[in-house]
């Protein structure tokens, strides 16, 4: 009996491959725009906590309680976006400190509130902040959180303004 011996033959393989690399390069983008989105509402969920520990403790010490971007994570920086991170302090004294966000994420801040303080009843004087965040370029995905000056903390969906200057943020954690 004859043996018929079956294989691949090089161009076959060939095809397989760049099939399999075309895959991949399509899956690539999308999977580091998940990534990205998986981040930012990572980092909203954990500025939100912030904030709410910042009235917490506000209240619990009665007042004098401050959450503001910093650089290096030991006193506010005047002028610094929410991206290069953010301090809550009483007083001089550094109650917690987070680092600069991931690079594709941005932040823009309505009406140059640089700083959100909290008095010993939880409130937050003067007007609402809103802190957004989003993915750099995508103003799709922009999160704002709103901090009432009943020192109210929540989330929603930004509003178009917002969302495209948090998405053209040319300073992205520099």
């Amino acid at each position: 009996m004859p043996r018929h011996q079956r294989a691949f033959t090089l161009t076959e393989l060939a095809v397989v491959a760049l099939i399999l690399a075309l895959a991949a390069a399509l899956s690539v983008p999308a999977l580091g725009n998940a990534i990205a989105q998986a981040r930012l509402r990572t980092v909203a969920d954990t500025l939100a906590d912030d904030l709410a520990s910042a009235r917490r403790a506000a209240i619990t010490r009665g007042g004098d309680i401050t959450i503001c971007p910093s650089r290096g994570g030991r006193r506010c920086t005047p002028g610094a976006s929410w991206h290069h991170g953010w301090i809550i302090r009483h007083g001089v004294v550094v109650l917690s400190a987070h680092d600069r966000l991931p690079g594709r994420l941005a932040s823009h801040t309505s009406g140059g509130h640089d700083r959100i303080a909290f008095d010993g009843g939880g409130r937050s004087p003067g007007t609402n902040a809103t802190i957004t965040l989003c993915v750099r370029k995508r103003p799709a995905t922009a999160i704002s959180l709103v901090n009432s000056a009943a020192g109210r903390i929540h989330a929603e969906p930004a509003e178009a303004p917002a969302a495209g200057a948090c998405a053209r943020s040319g300073e992205n954690n520099r």
